[in-house]
């Protein structure tokens, strides 16, 4: 979804400019581009050979805020103002939209239309349901060697909350971003490299609150600072969303297997899911997810079906649950990174 946003908005450059002003698609293209190369240069730095542990560390956690910094000031230097680059467009005065009321007055609304929100209300809990489970659960997985226990039902408990205060002020619901959990859950782990193996591996994660809660209280004070923030090029908003697109599919292994139905098995290691499966048997269960995707993505897009979507996703647990093990192993599902989970 980061990429398709991403690459809709760098398309719109291109056909709606100006006549008068082709050069700016292509210079809202190189900031993108030049946002992704960065950023990336900057994450990588931290297993460059340059500088100390500490200054590598500090490199990788502020490159990517130090970046979109850089390329804002870029967009600022007459040269490059003269392209016209388009920035984030901000309100001068802080409202809702509309001009209306904090509070949302639910009472003018017929005791019928209530009724009947009834049901688009259980569909978008088990929206909730599903977004926010995907998320802690991926956190939450072994491999991040977490050692707090998960606490599900309790996060459902504050989510709901959440999401009751700001229904009551017709505010954007929220839950759990998987993308960016990952990313604050990389940026408070701590990696070694293993001599045997002669790779980088997780040492230790810093688990606390405060992160979080400094994160969004910052993120509430950009209130203040909107002034500044029209100075932020969309094109680079882009760049950073394609970064963070290309980095949740690095080591997924849905990629894998496509990238592997080009590959020579012999070059491969031994519990690859060629060797498992066989090349046709990965690329049967590698397309079958590509048309699921497709579909779900469709449905997704369509206004008038979107609403069904927590209900598609349910289908699609049913076809994971109940229907591919009659005909696939469970060595096999392990082998193609998709494993029959577990109560515990």
């Amino acid at each position: 979804n980061f990429i398709y946003e991403a690459a809709i908005s760098l398309r719109r450059n291109f056909v709606l400019a100006d006549p008068l002003n082709l050069s700016m698609p292509f210079v809202a293209l190189s900031m993108a581009i030049g946002t992704v190369w960065t950023t990336t240069q900057a994450i990588a730095f931290q297993t460059s050979i340059y500088f100390n542990k500490r200054i590598r560390s500090r490199v990788k956690d502020f490159g990517p805020a130090i970046v979109i910094m850089a390329f804002s000031a870029l967009n600022t230097l007459p040269r490059i103002k003269k392209f016209g680059v388009p920035t984030l467009a901000v309100p001068t005065t802080f409202e809702l939209a509309g001009g209306r009321e904090f509070l949302v007055p639910l009472n003018t609304i017929p005791v019928s239309a209530r009724l009947l929100c009834a049901f688009p209300a259980v569909l978008l809990t088990a929206l909730f349901f599903m977004d926010q489970n995907i998320s802690v659960r991926v956190i939450n997985n072994p491999s991040n060697k977490l050692k707090k226990g998960p606490a599900y039902n309790l996060d459902m408990v504050a989510l709901g909350i959440i999401t009751a205060v700001l229904s009551m002020f017709g505010l954007p619901w929220m839950c759990g971003a998987t993308v960016q959990s990952l990313n604050h859950l990389r940026s408070m782990t701590s990696y070694k490299l293993n001599t045997e193996t002669n790779k980088i591996e997780i040492d230790e994660v810093t688990e606390t609150r405060f992160t979080g809660f400094a994160a969004h209280a910052l993120i509430a004070l950009t209130i203040k600072g909107l002034a500044v923030l029209k100075y932020l090029p969309i094109p680079v908003v882009s760049g950073v969303f394609l970064y963070l697109g290309r980095k949740l599919m690095t080591g997924n292994s849905f990629f894998q297997r496509m990238r592997f139905a080009f590959a020579d098995k012999k070059l491969l290691p031994d519990d690859n899911p060629i060797h498992v499966l066989g090349r046709k048997k990965m690329n049967m269960f590698t397309l079958l997810q590509i048309l699921c995707l497709g579909g779900l993505w469709k449905f997704k897009q369509n206004s008038s079906t979107s609403i069904f979507f927590p209900g598609v996703i349910g289908l699609l647990i049913m076809l994971r649950s109940f229907i591919l093990p009659k005909f696939l192993t469970e060595k096999e599902l392990i082998a193609l990174g998709d494993p029959s989970p577990t109560l515990n």
